[in-house]
């Protein structure tokens, strides 16, 4: 069994409402189910496999600005991969990729630091928006400071507390005209999403412009196609595949990525965008070259 790291639309806001069903992204079809976990891990989700409890707890990935700004901090981006956080009595610097954090007192005069610390996952970019694990939050205030409940972050400084609601970063739409008039350009899909019982069409702000992502379900079966200003890989899979090989379809030049011959993700950059196909069922070579072929 595999667990689809995926910050798609699905994955996003990263499962802040309680315990959700993932059978789309079991293999075999088996379900998997992610729930608070037990006891003190109010940070993270316990992943649980027909009905059976694991060991693997899921950290809670919490957009940086967002709940940062809320709770009053202050956050720079230093151009280096490196963001700083300062609330005026604590801070930190953490970095892109990489899993250790530490919070240091901002207070004249006083000296004090936490040890650097793992929180089970690294500070991503996701559209030109940083994640970060919402246990940050808790070392920065104080242990126990930080609680989540329906989807609501709860914060207790000491002084009172608040609740600080998380936004989708995703804006829905109803048709691919509106889509591309909110992200302001289009999307041609290839002819394979007809076959699709359902097409959901969403548009998120990034750093430099938009991302348009077409959501094609059936049941349990998904392909997610974006289409973004820029390069590089915008498809948000942060799965660690274990084949990946450029290809060339017509005049472009795609990185496929996959497992056993048959290719999960496609990733490429034409006339000013990039572009990215990830499929639930893995597809052969040839197959995803087609789907390739027909999107613009």
């Amino acid at each position: 069994m595999k667990f689809k790291k995926t910050a798609s639309a699905l994955m996003a806001s990263l499962l802040l409402a309680g315990a959700v069903s993932l059978p789309a992204l079991a293999a075999d079809g088996d379900p998997m189910v992610i729930a608070p976990a037990p006891g003190e891990e109010t940070h993270g989700y316990q992943m649980e496999v027909n009905g059976a409890q694991t060991d693997v707890s899921v950290p809670i990935l919490v957009p940086l600005r967002t709940v940062a700004e809320a709770l009053d901090f202050t956050v720079a981006w230093n151009g280096d991969g490196t963001v700083s956080i300062d609330s005026g009595s604590m801070h930190t610097l953490i970095t892109i990729g990489q899993d250790s954090y530490q919070a240091i007192t901002s207070l004249e005069g006083a000296v004090g630091a936490t040890g650097p610390l793992s929180l089970g996952a690294a500070p991503v970019v996701v559209g030109g928006a940083t994640y970060v694990p919402l246990e940050l939050f808790d070392i920065l205030l104080g242990n126990g400071a930080v609680t989540l409940e329906d989807g609501r972050i709860t914060v207790d400084t000491g002084a009172g507390s608040g609740a600080v609601q998380i936004p989708s970063p995703w804006v829905e739409l109803d048709t691919m005209e509106q889509a591309a008039e909110k992200a302001g350009f289009g999307l041609t899909l290839p002819a394979e999403a007809e076959k699709y019982a359902e097409r959901v069409y969403q548009v998120m702000s990034a750093e430099n412009g938009a991302i348009l992502e077409v959501l094609c379900r059936s049941g349990d079966d998904r392909m997610i196609i974006r289409k973004a200003p820029g390069s590089g890989d915008i498809s948000g899979d942060y799965t660690a595949y274990a084949q990946e090989r450029t290809q060339t379809v017509g005049s472009l030049s795609v990185v496929m990525k996959g497992e056993e011959g048959l290719v999960s993700l496609a990733t490429w950059t034409d006339g000013g965008y990039a572009y990215s196909i990830s499929v639930d069922a893995a597809r052969s070579a040839a197959e995803m070259a087609g789907l390739v072929r027909g999107v613009r």
